[in-house]
């Protein structure tokens, strides 16, 4: 089989010159973009996943609808709890633009949406397509400071939540309550992780990180 080679179009121009055959072959978007660099993989979740933000200043549904048009969307909680650990060890300039301390503030929204229902509170994924009833491990207390990063990170819930056991630390919480949505995001004051937020907000700070299937 005849390897691919990437090569810009100087080289192309070149060959051409010289009458050396080649074959152009255009590769699927996505793979396009991964390759370039604007992707990580993430090998346990099977994702392409972008190294920046996108979409700034769209609201929660806005951000959703923008990243269904490109083919991508958004990361879930579990999914998003992986990409931090799997960048912190393998791409630390993403997780310190994620997560560190500093300015300017930056944030992203997550795909959870939270329903309160006659038998519990529920999460809702997918665009709200897909319904959980809430773990009941989950955190259902406001913490300002805070919770521990790493405690989050090694031992969240199955649906990505910070467990009711976590131990203190530096990072914010506002736990779920009915109507709310998740997101995350970090300025010179705190790293948050916010699941009260309000899916029709949307400032300049906030974006989303698209995903797409590997």
């Amino acid at each position: 089989m005849t390897p691919i080679i990437d090569v810009s179009d100087e080289t192309l121009e070149e060959l051409t010159k010289l009458n050396i055959p080649y074959a152009p072959v255009t590769l699927p978007k996505s793979k396009v973009e991964v390759v370039s660099g604007h992707y990580i993989e993430i090998p346990n979740l099977k994702l392409a996943v972008a190294r920046k933000r996108t979409h700034q200043g769209k609201n929660w549904h806005e951000a959703h609808d923008a990243l269904k048009q490109e083919g991508a969307r958004m990361l879930t909680p579990p999914e998003f709890v992986e990409v931090l650990k799997y960048t912190q060890e393998n791409a630390p300039e993403v997780y310190e633009d994620i997560t560190a301390v500093r300015e300017p503030w930056r944030a992203e929204w997550l795909d959870a949406c939270f329903e309160q229902r006659q038998d519990g509170l529920y999460v809702l994924t997918q665009h709200k397509t897909n319904a959980e009833k809430l773990d009941e491990d989950t955190l259902m207390e406001n913490r300002t400071p805070g919770i521990s990063l790493e405690g989050w990170l090694e031992e969240p819930t199955e649906q990505g939540l910070p467990k009711s056991d976590i131990w203190e630390g530096d990072l914010f919480y506002w736990f779920p309550t009915n109507d709310s949505i998740a997101g995350f995001g970090a300025g010179s004051g705190r790293a948050v992780l916010d699941c009260n937020g309000v899916p029709s907000d949307g400032d300049s700070g906030f974006g989303v990180r698209a995903a797409k299937q590997a």
